[in-house]
């Protein structure tokens, strides 16, 4: 439902995520905390010799499933502000759904609105990743690489350390497994965290030279991780 304002129209009930993709959401909830139990009760209690290291990884699995909420149920940066009619208005529209276009602002075909600094839509999150929960996604990733290679170094260690002849196959298969899955995970760690460094989003970061001044840098992630509303987006109708 859009409410009327004088030429503006503002969507007042934005549903988060798309319905109809929330069976696979679930399904990668469920798959991942079935991944994550394992590794407690099974890798963890057996090899894990030190409390505090396996403290600290249940830590990095409960702040990796946080952030996977955190990634489809925060609004990604929809463009809310509509025109019903363009006689009086100069500037640029959306073809689709009529969302009044500003720079970095992209159309998707999934969800059928407007996302602010879109990145791509995420059918295993069943939404969009945009301007507001990119970087939930960033802490999805990363918490779960770094749980991940704490509890590879654990079995390295036990491979090669430690006396355990009689489950040598059982810890190769989990070191393999646990590797082939990070091959596939390091890429979107390095993306999202290089993107984030230089203020890119998915389209704009094979344009760009790479700035690796530290000051740019520290600039970048510092309005990546501290900015929520932004002034050219909301102002106009957050009174409504």
């Amino acid at each position: 439902m859009l409410n009327y304002q004088g030429n503006l129209w503002v969507r007042k009930n934005y549903v988060l995520g798309n319905r109809t993709q929330y069976p696979l959401f679930l399904g990668t909830v469920a798959g991942t905390l079935l991944l994550y139990l394992y590794c407690d009760f099974v890798l963890l209690q057996k090899y894990c010799e030190i409390p505090n290291l396996s403290k600290a990884i249940v830590t990095f699995q409960i702040l990796s499933i946080y952030s996977m909420f955190r990634v489809n149920m925060t609004e990604p940066g929809v463009q809310m502000q509509t025109i019903s009619d363009n006689k009086y208005f100069d500037g640029k529209l959306c073809e689709k759904c009529k969302a009044i276009k500003i720079n970095r602002c992209y159309h998707c075909k999934f969800c059928d609105h407007c996302v602010n600094d879109f990145e791509a839509h995420c059918f295993l999150m069943a939404t969009c990743i945009g301007r507001r929960n990119i970087k939930y996604l960033l802490g999805l990733v990363t918490f779960t690489g770094i749980a991940l290679y704490l509890l590879l170094l654990i079995l390295i260690y036990k491979l090669f350390v430690s006396d355990c002849k009689k489950e040598l196959t059982f810890i190769i298969l989990n070191i393999v497994s646990l590797v082939l899955t990070l091959i596939h995970l390091n890429p979107f760690i390095y993306i999202t965290w290089r993107n984030a460094s230089q203020n890119w989003t998915k389209k704009e970061m094979n344009k760009t030279k790479f700035n690796g001044s530290p000051s740019y840098i520290y600039k970048n992630y510092k309005q990546f991780f501290t900015q929520f509303y932004d002034s050219q987006l909301y102002a106009s109708f957050i009174q409504y």
